[in-house]
């Protein structure tokens, strides 16, 4: 076989390859693009924060992201070891006291769902106690969030503090874990 002419028929032959092979790319590359968007139409994005106000005192988490965020695991990391607690039952393990005030809670334990734009109060407390527990929170967990002046304030700076880990997934599986102690969430 020669091919010292290409007939016309080649070239449309030849033509009709090439368009196919970019069309498959075409197709491949959009199906990847738009899995990649399905993803992030539903991304949790989850942070820890402590309110103190005239109502009372309250550490908090909240999913302001986009989409639901599912509770895989929950722990407190405190003086070297590990403990598989969500903040309140961590609490009244350290504070048992406690359990006398007037407390709110909303345990964050794995398999719950936090919607998007929720917040959940995982521990509370009415403003009769709110001093006091604002003081005991501040001695014992690190919030990110909370100003260093707070700290200072409370007598609470220069002692290590327990850190909530909290690891938790999109509706894809896609992880990630957000500690106290930082501001960000890393993919797990």
């Amino acid at each position: 076989m020669k091919f010292d002419k290409l007939t016309s028929d080649s070239v449309v032959s030849l033509s009709a390859i090439v368009v196919s092979v970019a069309t498959l790319f075409t197709v491949v590359y959009q199906t990847y693009l738009t899995r990649e968007a399905q993803h992030a139409s539903v991304l949790p994005y989850l942070y820890f924060s402590l309110s103190a106000n005239e109502e009372g005192v309250a550490f908090r988490l909240t999913n302001s992201g986009i989409g639901p965020a599912v509770i895989d695991g929950v722990r407190i990391l405190h003086q070297g070891r590990e403990v598989t607690a969500d903040p309140y039952d961590f609490y009244l393990s350290v504070q048992p006291e406690a359990g006398t005030l007037a407390l709110g809670v909303d345990k964050v334990q794995p398999g719950r769902l936090i919607p998007a734009g929720t917040t959940i109060q995982m521990l509370a407390a009415h403003a009769v106690d709110g001093e006091r527990m604002l003081s005991e929170l501040l001695h014992l967990f690190e919030i990110a969030e909370v100003p260093r002046s707070w700290y200072a304030n409370a007598g609470a700076t220069g002692k290590e503090k327990a850190v909530v880990e909290i690891t938790f997934s999109s509706v894809y599986g896609d992880r990630w874990r957000i500690r106290s102690d930082r501001i960000v969430p890393e993919p797990f």
